[in-house]
């Protein structure tokens, strides 16, 4: 049996989404074309459609896939809405290059080296258009020993440090900078959010973090010098990024099936590599669902490691990628199942992950800082107080779901 043959399961609607989730390459048009086609046969039910278009924050890609395919049978009504969003994802991809290019200028005068992650750059890499992939916001790396640097940077352009981000106190900014991987800016116009990281998740060691700059290609965008993560780091980048979030969007995997098709990627070496900073998992698990949602064949790799791939690994993101809404229960006891699979999906994806920074990382959470400030004297308190903040937060949020125009944002919003 086909490996994608668990989509004849799904909605019309959805394997549209998943056939236009992507932009193949001009070798794998032809299978993309009769993907696009047999589901719009089935009849999708349109609504249902844009609600999963907007969902997998794809209107852009999906506009530009159907486009490709002559004589299809869309309703008037949908093309319009379809092309509303993506002309919406273009006009602010637009605005987040030319935001990216002024801070991209303001790093390169104050020496400070810089490497942007994803966003618009990624786009044009991988489509040659930087309106395709559709950004919230914007991603920069900095060294560690550049964070204060590039703090000051940013709010001398007029970004201001997000609140929900950052600490108050130095132990806090130490704990912060140990367990955290970025801190959030607001622009001055309110009209973007920028994520200045310091390393990546699956890149916790400092070494690895160096060692990745290290393989940087220079590279310049708008006249700015940047650093561009290798072809390897990258697609290591965006393995770890949707796993981390269990795939819950089609368009992680839609870049990722991109490159794949492409055909330019010495597997083994990618292999290799992630195996020595310990994100072989999440490469594979990329790799096995591009297979199952989109029928590219599994590279051919030496020890064949697909069989030792824990089904959880492929199966919760499954699970995740068809749910049609994002919304999660405030029931307190509806979460403890979703804690339990989350913590065995992690452990699955990192065994690398030691007990005590598993531990360290469950004592930890920066809201309690906003909700429960405690002096730098009785810092360690926030570890043994962490259930109960926990606890509260889940409670102040479930009352503040059930009532509505209350004007009391909730506490993890």
């Amino acid at each position: 049996m086909s490996e994608t043959a668990w989509l004849e399961g799904t909605s019309p609607a959805f394997r549209l989404m998943i056939a236009t989730s992507w932009l193949a390459p001009a070798s794998w048009q032809q299978n993309q074309e009769l993907a696009i086609r047999k589901a719009i046969a089935a009849n999708p039910d349109w609504t249902e459609y844009i609600r999963l278009v907007d969902r997998h924050r794809i209107p852009a890609m999906s506009c530009a896939a159907l486009k490709r395919v002559p004589a299809l049978s869309i309703p008037d009504a949908v093309w319009t809405e379809l092309q509303k969003r993506s002309d919406a994802c273009r006009m602010q991809a637009i605005r987040h290059s030319m935001i990216l290019a002024e801070v991209l200028k303001a790093f390169n005068r104050g020496a400070i080296p810089v490497m942007p992650l994803k966003g618009p750059i990624l786009s044009f890499d991988l489509y040659g258009d930087v309106g395709l992939r559709q950004s919230q916001d914007l991603d920069i790396a900095v060294a560690i020993e550049d964070i204060q640097r590039a703090q000051a940077c940013l709010e001398g352009l007029g970004w201001r440090v997000d609140s929900g981000f950052i600490p108050v106190s130095p132990r806090q900014w130490k704990s912060f900078l140990k367990q955290e991987h970025h801190i959030g800016f607001i622009h001055p116009r309110g009209n973007c959010i920028l994520e200045l990281h310091w390393c990546s998740r699956g890149l916790e060691s400092s070494g690895l973090t160096k060692s990745r700059w290290e393989r940087c290609v220079p590279s310049i965008w708008q006249g700015c010098v940047y650093q561009s993560l290798n072809p390897i780091d990258c697609v290591l980048d965006l393995c770890s990024h949707g796993g981390d979030h269990s795939w819950l969007r089609a368009k992680w995997l839609g870049d990722l099936a991109r490159i794949q098709a492409d055909g330019r990627m010495d597997w083994e070496m990618t292999l290799k590599q992630a195996v020595s900073s310990s994100q072989d998992r999440t490469l594979l698990a990329g790799l096995c669902l591009s297979n199952r949602l989109y029928g590219l064949p599994l590279p051919s790799l030496s020890r064949d490691p697909w069989k030792v791939l824990s089904p959880i690994l492929i199966d919760r993101p499954i699970t995740f990628l068809t749910n049609m809404d994002e919304t999660t229960d405030p029931n307190v006891m509806a979460i403890w199942p979703r804690l339990s699979s989350h913590f065995r999906y992690n452990r699955m994806a990192h065994p690398e992950k030691t007990w005590h920074r598993t531990l360290a990382e469950l004592a930890y959470c920066r809201e309690d800082f906003r909700v429960f400030r405690l002096p730098d004297s009785l810092f360690w308190a926030y570890a043994p107080l962490r259930p109960i903040l926990w606890f509260w937060r889940r409670i102040l949020y479930r009352r503040s779901a059930e009532k509505p125009d209350t004007g009391i944002p909730s506490p993890n919003s």
